[in-house]
């Protein structure tokens, strides 16, 4: 029973992450979003996964993973508008001749 509860648990952890995705997919704006959050959780989830499985922890092990895709997820969305603000900045200011 209490690998259900950590079951469960896990997945609503690692689930919180979704209403941060998808707000940044509406807002398509990363700027204020600090680069070194997600950077330092996709490296401390990786390292949990890879020990939870040396211990014999799967279902653990898999919650982790399932967090480190969703924390990959995030940090390649903010690194990409954060480019693509920079990119039309400056072929905006090409396009002007600043």
């Amino acid at each position: 029973m209490w690998q259900w509860v950590a079951t469960v648990a896990m997945w609503l952890m690692e689930g919180s992450y979704l209403p941060q995705l998808i707000r940044l997919y509406r807002v398509k704006e990363a700027e204020e979003f600090a680069l070194l959050f997600p950077l330092l959780n996709v490296t401390g989830r990786f390292l949990l996964m890879l020990y939870s499985h040396s211990r014999g922890e799967y279902v653990l092990a898999w919650g982790f993973l399932g967090g480190l895709m969703l924390r990959v997820t995030l940090l390649l969305q903010v690194l990409y508008y954060r480019w693509r603000r920079r990119y039309y900045e400056r072929l905006r200011n090409t396009t002007l001749g600043l």
